[in-house]
This record gives C-alpha cells, structure tokens and sequence, in this order.
C-alpha cells in the first residue's frame, strides 16, 4: 500500500526557535575559533551546491545582498558562482559599512574572485535566469520597507526562480507571518537549527521546495540548546513501528472502545454523521451517535454499523454514557439552548473527551467551564475558535499560532490542536509540536469534524491524549495527502478520507 512521505519528510525533526537557532550558530563558531567566517562560507557551500543540483542550467545568477549575514551568504555564493565560470551580478541593499567582520570577509573573497557588485537601483538584469535571495535573515521583526520592499516587489514580478537563503526574505521567521512583503521563492535553503516559521502560517506558501543544512552541528552542540518543538508527520511516526498497537485474534468489539459522538443540530447532521463514520474508520471498536430526530436517518444511512440516539434534552443522555468510553461534542451542535444541555452533561462527566466546533464556542462565552485540571481533554479549534478561547482576534493567534496553541493548552489544562498550515500540537506540560503533512485541499467543509472522530476513535483504542491529538493530526492529514495525490486538491471532499484513515491505520 502507499504510504504517505511528503516534501518534509527528509528535514529533521527537532524545531528550534530563533534564539536557539542563534545560540546553536555561536557554539558552532566558538568551536571553529573565528569570527564566523568559517560557518558562513560552509553555508554559501552547501546553498551553492543546492542550486546547482537544482537549477544545472542556470548561467547568469542574480544575488541580492543585504548588509547582514543573510547578504555575507550571498556573497560567498558569487565568488564559488565566478569560480565555476557563471555570471553574476550581485545588488546590494543597506549599509555595507555596517557588515560584520564574517559578512565583511565573504564580501572581500567575492570581490578577491572578480565580482563587481552594485547598489540595487530597482531594476534587476533581465537576462539573469536565477536570483538569489539574501536579503534579510531570520532576525526580521518589522514591516519590510522602502528599498527592500521594492527588491523583493521585483524579484516576485521577475521570471527567473528564486532561491533563499534560510529563509525567504520578509517572512517572519518564529511565526510564518508575512511581514508586509515576502519573497516567494521557489526553493529554500534553511541553516543549523528548522525555524518554526518556515513549517506553519504562511511559511509553506513561501519556501518552495524546503532544504536543510546542518553545516557540521555536533551532537554535543544540539544538546546543549533547548529544543522548541518536534516536527511529526505519519511518516516520522511509523518509523519505529505501526500507528496503532496489533490487534489480538481474542479480541472483541469491547476491548476497542466505545466512543459516544455528540451533535448534529437540525440542518447540521452532516457534521455528525462524518465525525461517526471517521471514528468507525479509525478503528473504534464500538460507535454511539447523540443528535437531534431528525437526524438518526442520516447518520444510520451513512453508517449503519453506528447506534444512533434521539435526543432532545440532555438528561435524555445519561443511559448512554453509561456505556461509552470516550466522548466527543461539538460537531454541527450549533449555540442553542439544546447544544448547552448535552454540553453540560459532557463537562459533568469524567471521561476523556475531544471537543470541538461549537462545543468550544460554548465553553469560551461567559460563565462556562475554562479548565479540566483532572480530566483527559482534546480541543481542536480553528484560529476563530481559538480567538475566542483566548479572547483574542484571529490576527493575534496567527500571528503566533505556537504561543496561541501553548496559552490554550495551560488555561484549560487540555491538549490542543490549533488547526491550519502546520497545525500546532500543545500539551498543558509544554510539548509542542508541529504536523507538516497536509495540502491546501483540506480547507473546505467538514475536514474538522472528521479530525474529531479520528482523534475520538484513538482515544477509544488506549491512546493517551497527546498520542491520539499528534497521530491523529498526522493521520487525518496524511489521508488528505493521499487523497489529493490521486485526484488533486481543488474539488477534495472531506468524505473523502475515509478509505485512506482505514488504510492508514493498519
């Protein structure tokens, strides 16, 4: 069967934040003894070596240096470019008396290797057939401006592709934000240590094709710097063995769980009946469904193999929790008086619980339960829901959807996934990690409400919650991935995971 390895599988799986990255680069240039000349030459190395293997027709390379280390990368490029017989025009942009000692070297060597650089002038040569982003670094914390707005505003209109150096210049590198404007490169080489910036938010779109290199980072070197997340995929996961443990012959229905799914209000069964079918497909050994009359038909003629409840009063949902052993609410539950009384008895029982959708618009209005201190808790939000748990707008989460993911999962004691590109996993101990599986295709209709009933069915099976929030995050988006690959991303249903979950999860 094919298994899922996508574009990020090759890149490590430690995140650091940019301070430790920066941290990383000073013991490395500690244990070289030097200014860091030495580093940055490995690191125009290893991205000259990278461009050519990706663009071996390219003749005329078109470099724009900022005055930073970014730029000092840059130049050590032109002179190894200038070495190999290609052209190369360089454009400078900021303050050259301002370089560093390290950028200050590389600029010499390309200067020592023939190259005549210039001040950009906004214009960009023509005939150059790839340019070369070295502008600004990960140490970008501001709006870009004037003359670096400008360079960037004309390498997105030029038709050479790009390539970045650690990272496309005016992306924010601790949160994937575009910070006003943005080169789109078409390829991106990243240095010692993976920024978060570059997997989650707007990063994706930006990098193009990701590269990583190490540049002679010891073991030593890694461990002395806190790492900030993990990066997980379906691929990381199943390296050391299968997603799910393997099943016993003598076994029975029993021994896998029983989920109970909560929602549904009228006009909304759909959202119910996909969240069941992806609990069934996951593997949980048993499926209960509560939601309104109208729609047992629904559900039942999705999914027959679900027992689905009439409810419509929450005390009406006692008998059957008697018998479950995981609850999920929220799909299609709607703000009603109806959805507050099953939610209520939801938070008033003791079992391990996925919570989602309007479910979590519920518990964020005035006067609801903030905490479960006590109890096993997934909470799934998009970045609207996850504004208004933390009482923010959705510009303040995505503007640091890891912190956003971290002050949700420690206010309300839950693992949390803030869904979207590079959905954040964030437990309330401080486990971070980041999903890179996943493809544009998933933003349509109920791709939430299946994650419930994934994530619902892991837990039903013993998965603790973090183990059911990150494979689960994993699974759903690897199975969007297969499903892409097949027929596309434009078009993609949510329904249309659930041959690949099954599949997924044997």
């Amino acid at each position: 069967m094919k298994r899922p390895y996508t574009g990020y599988d090759h890149l490590p799986g430690n995140i650091d934040s940019v301070a430790g990255v920066r941290e990383l680069d000073r013991l490395i240039i500690q244990r070289m003894g030097d200014n860091g000349y030495s580093l940055m030459r490995q690191a125009g190395e290893a991205a000259f070596e990278c461009l050519r293997e990706r663009w071996p027709e390219a003749q005329h390379l078109c470099i724009l240096a900022g005055a930073g280390n970014n730029g000092g990368d840059g130049w050590v490029i032109a002179a190894l470019a200038v070495e190999q017989g290609l052209s190369v025009t360089v454009l400078m942009l900021g303050d050259v008396t301002r370089q560093s000692p390290s950028a200050t070297d590389a600029r010499h060597m390309a200067e020592s290797a023939g190259v005549v650089a210039r001040e950009f002038d906004g214009n960009l040569p023509a005939d150059a057939d790839l340019l070369v982003d070295g502008l600004l670094g990960t140490g970008l914390n501001a709006v870009v401006q004037g003359e670096f707005a400008e360079a960037i505003k004309a390498m997105n209109e030029h038709q050479a592709p790009v390539f970045a150096l650690d990272i496309p210049s005016g992306l924010n590198a601790s949160t994937g934000m575009i910070m006003g404007h943005v080169v789109q490169a078409d390829a991106t080489m990243t240095f010692i240590g993976m920024k978060p910036g570059l997997l989650t938010c707007d990063g994706p779109d930006c990098c193009g094709e990701l590269h990583y290199a190490a540049l002679g980072l010891t073991d030593a070197e890694r461990q002395a710097v806190s790492v900030l997340a993990k990066r997980v995929s379906y691929h990381s996961l199943t390296q050391d063995g299968p997603l799910l443990y393997s099943r016993r012959g003598n076994s029975n229905k029993g021994n896998h769980g029983h989920a109970l799914l909560i929602g549904g209000e009228t006009g909304f069964g759909g959202a119910i009946a996909m969240a069941v079918d992806a609990c069934c497909r996951t593997g949980a050994g048993l499926t209960s469904c509560a939601t309104r009359p109208a729609n047992v038909s629904v559900v039942l003629g999705r999914r027959p193999e679900c027992m689905a409840a009439a409810i419509n009063a929450g005390l009406e949902m006692q008998p059957l929790m008697e018998k479950v052993s995981v609850l999920a609410c929220g799909p299609g539950l709607g703000r009603s008086s109806w959805a507050e009384l099953l939610l209520q008895q939801v938070l008033q029982s003791d079992y391990p619980v996925v919570l989602d959708a309007d479910a979590l618009n519920i518990i964020a209005s005035p006067g609801w339960q903030t905490e479960f201190p006590e109890r096993d808790v997934v909470m799934t939000p998009h970045p609207g829901e996850a504004a208004r748990l933390l009482d923010k707008s959705v510009a303040d989460i995505q503007s640091d959807r890891l912190g956003a993911a971290q002050a949700i999962a420690e206010k309300y004691h839950a693992v949390v996934i803030l869904k979207g590109q590079g959905s954040i996993i964030a437990s309330p101990e401080g486990e971070l990690a980041i999903c890179t599986d996943g493809n544009p295709g998933m933003a349509t209709g109920g791709m939430g409400d299946v994650l419930t009933g994934v994530i619902a069915g892991l837990l039903a099976q013993g998965l603790t919650p973090w183990q059911a929030a990150v494979r689960g995050a994993c699974l759903h988006s690897a199975a969007a991935d297969l499903a892409a690959a097949e027929s596309g991303t434009r078009g993609l249903l949510a329904t249309d995971l659930m041959p690949f979950i099954r599949q997924l999860v044997n």
